[in-house]
C-alpha cells in the first residue's frame, strides 16, 4: 500500500464527492487497504478530509452539470438498484427490511454481492472484485482487466 496515494487518493474522492451536497460524510480511513484504522489514522484521515471539504465547498463548480457526470449518474443508479433487489432476494421470510437485517446484510458480504477490493484482509469480506479507473469511473472489471456491468458481475455470484 503506497499511503501518500491513498491520502491523495482520499482527499481527491473526498472533494469530487460533496459536489453531491452531502449531509453527511463517512470517512474511510486511508490506511484500511493494509490495516484497521488506529485513533492516528482517524484523525489523519479526518484533517485531510476536512481541507477538501472546505477547499470544495468554497465555490467548486457545478460538476453535476456536465453531460458525462449525468450519465455515469444514471448508470450508477441502475446497478444501484440491481444490487438492492439482489440483496432483498437474499432476505428470509422473518426478515422484514432486508437493508435493516442483521443476517440478509451479512449474507450480502459474505456472498460477494457487497464486495470491494479493500477487504481481501477482512475475515468476513471476500475482497474477490476487482476494480480499475476506466474513463475516470471506478468500474469492476473481469481477471482481462475489461469492464463488466454490474448484472454480470451479481450474476456470476449465483
Amino acid at each position: 500500500l503506497d499511503t501518500d496515494a491513498a491520502r491523495g487518493h482520499l482527499a481527491a474522492a473526498t472533494y469530487l464527492q460533496m459536489s453531491l451536497k452531502p449531509h453527511i460524510y463517512h470517512i474511510v480511513g486511508h490506511t484500511e487497504a493494509d490495516h484497521a484504522a488506529t485513533a492516528d489514522d482517524v484523525i489523519e484521515a479526518s484533517k485531510i478530509v476536512r481541507r477538501s471539504i472546505e477547499n470544495a465547498v468554497r465555490g467548486a463548480p457545478d460538476m453535476t452539470a456536465d453531460k458525462t457526470i449525468t450519465k455515469r449518474r444514471k448508470e450508477l443508479v441502475k446497478e444501484a438498484n440491481l444490487l438492492l433487489d439482489a440483496i432483498s432476494r437474499l432476505a428470509g421470510a422473518e426478515a422484514g427490511d432486508p437493508f435493516t437485517d442483521a443476517a440478509t446484510l451479512t449474507r450480502a458480504v459474505t456472498s460477494g454481492f457487497m464486495d470491494a477490493p479493500q477487504l481481501r484482509n477482512n475475515k468476513f469480506g471476500r475482497g474477490e472484485v476487482r476494480t480499475r479507473i476506466v474513463d475516470g469511473a471506478s468500474r469492476a472489471v473481469d481477471p482481462k482487466g475489461r469492464p463488466i456491468k454490474e448484472e454480470k458481475r451479481i450474476s456470476s455470484l449465483n
